[in-house]
């Protein structure tokens, strides 16, 4: 298969029914994620655990995944399941899911605060297992699925779009739903809907393209990946230390009711952060091809640093004009979230290239445990920054004005210092769409290594 570039159509791999299913797996584990994500924070200090309290959970989760999610990686890449490499994975992550997001919100209201602390941390935790089981097999099944890296852009934004929606109704229907219904049942009717859109990937997927070795790699081959797979290694900082300070969708809720005056507001600025996701959900695909998925990434950041400042000085007190202004800042998070789960994929070609192993399993685990680290970490901070700011818990609690001052610098202007320190790293990134489909075509026996090193830059010509 010749490297593609241009405009040029797309020789689709996959099924249209595959490609639905997929997006529809990324609707479900995003009921249940942003459920988590955007709500589990002010479920707790309902609950009367204190902000500070509420950031060390987190702070926990994230040690816990240090061990977990490479651990998994290792497991996927090492065990040979019969009926494939990533689906049986993806098959038997349903469940869990569904039953440690119940868990955490069945926390009886009667118990003592250390002992609800003591569930919030184990359930969370429990949860967190789960996730990874249902994170890092899904993205690694793209390179399974099709060889063909423009479709995997295309799939990927096909999860996104699916994701989002999902993300949408959270963000929509969750303040409404736990107002009326309690968390309790809220949970259990999201869990049901998670489970049953995230089941038809795993009866029509099929993976197409095996790793060319027969026996798993070792755990020295997989450190050794690690150690060689600098692109991995760089692009993840970068999204790391971008996302370390974006805590707009923590502090959400929480500048909602205090700020605004509003637990629905949330509904409003939930929903327009997550719409720019899903207008350009369909686009980005074309976008990406058209300037490359790089330039437009970096685009997208630069673009949400600006709007960030325009918004902390403008303010909030003409609540339309902040929400015209939100949903330009939106565009930046839009881009930057759909565009960067493109790079994994990418990776692991340019691993296998350069190191002979193809470690999906290792490569993805890296991502959900840089995407959870990213997200775990902004959640602890922006309680930790809530806490600073002398925040009071509790259901209809008074906060300071010095307190509403800081949900406001939380909200707004904080997010930008992350974003900021990434991209000194992304100028380091040099792997391009051009450089990747070359190397997959080495990688997949199409072309010689002596092949791809013509048509490769000099930095890509490995001994």
């Amino acid at each position: 298969m010749a490297a593609q570039s241009g405009t040029s159509p797309i020789a689709f791999q996959t099924s249209k029914a595959e490609r639905t299913a997929y997006g529809f797996y990324f609707f479900g584990q995003n009921v249940f994620y942003i459920f988590i994500l955007n709500f589990l924070q002010i479920f707790l200090t309902d609950q009367g655990i204190t902000a500070a309290a509420v950031a060390t959970i987190f702070l926990v989760a994230k040690v816990w995944d240090a061990v977990n999610d490479p651990l998994f990686g290792v497991i996927i890449d090492r065990s040979k399941p019969k009926s494939g490499k990533f689906l049986p994975w993806v098959r038997g992550s349903i469940i869990p899911i569904a039953i440690t997001t119940i868990l955490i919100f069945a926390m009886p209201a009667s118990f003592s605060l250390g002992a609800k602390i003591a569930w919030a941390v184990i359930a969370y935790l429990l949860w967190d297992l789960a996730y990874t089981l249902c994170d890092a097999p899904i993205f690694a099944l793209t390179t399974a699925m099709t060889e063909n890296i423009h479709e995997r852009t295309v799939l990927i934004s096909i999860g996104r779009l699916g994701g989002m929606l999902g993300a949408m109704i959270i963000a929509l229907g969750v303040p409404m739903l736990y107002s009326n219904f309690g968390w309790l049942p809220t949970a259990v009717g999201l869990a049901l809907i998670g489970m049953a859109t995230m089941l038809p990937i795993t009866r029509v997927a099929k993976e197409r393209i095996l790793s060319r070795k027969e026996e798993a790699p070792s755990l020295d081959a997989i450190w050794k990946y690690l150690k060689g797979n600098k692109y991995l290694l760089i692009f993840y900082a970068s999204m790391v230390v971008y996302f370390l300070t974006n805590s707009a969708l923590a502090i959400t809720p929480f500048f909602a009711v205090n700020n605004l005056g509003s637990a629905e507001a949330a509904t409003v600025l939930l929903g327009i952060t997550i719409l720019p996701m899903i207008v350009l959900a369909g686009f980005t695909p074309a976008l990406a091809r058209r300037f490359g998925k790089f330039n437009l990434y970096v685009f997208s950041i630069i673009w949400f640093i600006v709007f960030s400042v325009i918004v902390y000085f403008v303010g909030y007190d003409n609540y339309n004009l902040l929400l015209v202004l939100l949903l330009l800042r939106s565009i930046g998070t839009a881009l930057a979230g759909i565009l960067m789960f493109m790079f994994t994929p990418d990776c692991v070609e340019y691993g296998t290239f350069k190191t002979g192993e193809r470690a999906e399993g290792i490569t993805f685990s890296l991502q959900t445990f840089a995407t959870k680290l990213m997200n775990g970490l902004s959640a602890s901070i922006a309680m930790a920054g809530l806490a600073y700011f002398g925040f009071v818990e509790g259901a209809g609690a008074v906060q300071s004005p010095e307190t509403l001052s800081g949900i406001w610098f939380l909200y707004s202007l904080f997010p930008i210092f992350g974003a900021l320190l990434s991209l000194p790293l992304l100028r380091m990134f040099k792997l391009r769409d051009r450089h990747v489909q070359v190397m997959a075509q080495a990688n997949n026996g199409e072309i010689t290594r002596e092949e791809a090193f013509k048509l490769l830059p000099e930095e890509f010509r490995f001994k």
